[in-house]
């Protein structure tokens, strides 16, 4: 017992040390800088409702980010702390989750091996974004709902929505194992319905959807004293973020199913875990479809099945960007159905082979675990594109007081890296318009523009020429593979021929 859990704790340490080197090789995705950006806003007390900024997540990553950022001083590791946390808790959380489910410890050690060695969760354990900590406390409130604790499931499935709006898909996991798996006498009296073999506790349901809403009504009234003070629902602003959502066309049906399918490989990264999961989820129907008598573990595997099999057609058939980090809430559920696939296949055999298999399992994950933590897959946040933008921020940050830093592709990271440089930034539509601003306020402070490698400068070089500008290359930074990321350019008036 007491070398099972040192195993497990060294599975946490491990899952730790897996997760630092992507964090701190890896520099901000614009949206990190925005959620690091909107952490100083409450945290210096300048807008501690989000009442200026054009907000379009709920409250409160926000604030856990402010709150860190308090603790710890301003910095990246400061801002990704809160999904570090929740990356590192996510992996016990799947093993509680799977010993609830279904009281077996191997299948537990199993579903917590793949949680930690997931290349999808190693890359975006490492990042700002909203999605681990969602993540996270929606596991979380399926934990407690399997342990008969349905009013923390219905706070915790709150939270998760509060963290990001597809939160909402925890709530109907967690009504359904709660159903599936209760641990204790009714909650509230004796409010049950017999349905056959099954007695629903109405009881449970009242606290957890009750708890549930408590938190969402919580969430829209921080959202409503923001509008009273002229600012644009979140909500709204986060429907038309995505082009408002629609089914698509049918057309689209190819395009989108292959988008979804190469990133979703990456969720584990092995062809050999990959190709189990695959096969092991149609067992697992089968075996549940064609059972006389269903017995609670079949109809919690095909909870687990359709819960990722719904989710994955709602992103298919709905226009949801194909981002991927919007399949990280499939991570843990696969997790503890490829461990239950494991555990079935061998559940009659000796020790010396559950003890082989689960070898073959570590050394499945572990090459695609360490490339992922060295940033070798093309998921998670950043990889080299926005190499650089530190010393450019450090560069501009010294710039005297009222110099104008146009921005046009940078703005999110500017707003955060340049929160207290005394410069002035200007956002530039286009070329035009800069050489306009330029040629009637170029005299007056020194005048900065940078360009990303991926953006041409020949458009405003142009337009500046035409008003006897030119741009001054004062800045080169490079990416890890040597190339250039970004050049910083000073904005002077042509020489005298």
């Amino acid at each position: 017992m007491k070398a099972r859990r040192w195993g497990l704790v060294g599975l946490l340490l491990l899952t730790w040390a897996l997760r630092l080197p992507p964090l701190l090789d890896n520099r901000f995705h614009p949206d990190e800088a925005l959620y690091g950006y909107w952490g100083l806003l409450i945290g210096r007390g300048l807008d501690p409702w989000l009442a200026t900024a054009p907000v379009y997540k709920p409250p409160l990553l926000p604030y856990l980010i402010a709150g860190s950022q308090a603790l710890f001083g301003n910095s990246e590791f400061s801002v990704r702390l809160p999904g570090l946390a929740a990356g590192v808790l996510t992996v016990a959380l799947v093993a509680a989750l799977a010993r609830s489910l279904y009281h077996d410890r191997w299948a537990a050690a199993a579903a917590m091996t793949c949680a930690a060695l997931s290349s999808f969760a190693i890359l975006f354990s490492a990042t700002a974004f909203t999605d681990p900590l969602m993540v996270t406390l929606g596991l979380a409130a399926c934990v407690v709902a399997a342990r008969g604790r349905p009013g923390w499931a219905g706070l915790l499935a709150g939270l998760a929505c509060a963290t990001k709006q597809t939160g909402l898909i925890w709530l109907p996991l967690a009504i359904l194992i709660q159903i599936l798996n209760p641990q204790v006498p009714p909650a509230i009296g004796h409010w049950t319905l017999d349905i056959g073999h099954w007695t629903l506790d109405i009881g449970r349901w009242i606290l957890l959807i009750g708890n549930w809403t408590l938190v969402i009504l919580l969430m829209f009234a921080w959202d409503a004293a923001r509008t009273a003070q002229g600012a644009e629902s979140f909500w709204r602003m986060g429907v038309s973020g995505y082009g408002g959502l629609r089914l698509i066309w049918p057309q689209e049906l190819w395009t989108r199913l292959r988008g979804w399918a190469e990133i979703a490989r990456y969720l584990f990264a092995s062809p050999i875990v990959n190709g189990v999961l695959l096969a092991g989820l149609c067992a697992l129907v089968w075996r549940a479809a064609t059972r006389r008598l269903h017995k609670r573990e079949s109809l919690i595997d095909l909870s687990l099945v359709l819960f990722s099999l719904v989710y994955l057609l709602l992103h298919w058939l709905l226009a949801f960007p194909i981002w991927d980090r919007y399949l990280l809430p499939l991570m843990p559920v696969l997790s503890i159905l490829i461990a239950r696939i494991l555990s079935l296949a061998i559940r009659h055999s000796p020790l010396i082979i559950r003890h082989s298999l689960f070898a073959i399992l570590l050394i499945s994950l572990a090459p695609p675990a360490w490339n992922a933590a060295h940033s070798r897959y093309a998921t998670g946040g950043d990889h080299g594109a926005y190499d650089g933008i530190d010393e450019v921020a450090a560069f501009l940050g010294r710039l005297p007081e009222g110099a104008v830093v146009y921005q046009h592709w940078l703005g999110w990271h500017y707003a955060y890296h340049l929160f207290d440089a005394p410069v002035y930034l200007a956002y530039w539509p286009t070329p035009a318009w800069l050489a306009r601003d330029v040629l009637v306020f170029g005299a007056r402070e020194p005048r900065y523009v940078t360009f990303p490698s991926w953006e041409s400068s020949a458009r405003v070089e142009r337009a500046l020429a035409g008003v006897s500008y030119k741009l001054d290359p004062v800045l080169t930074t490079t990416r890890r593979d040597g190339a250039p990321s970004f050049t910083v350019y000073h904005i002077q008036p042509l020489s005298d021929p």
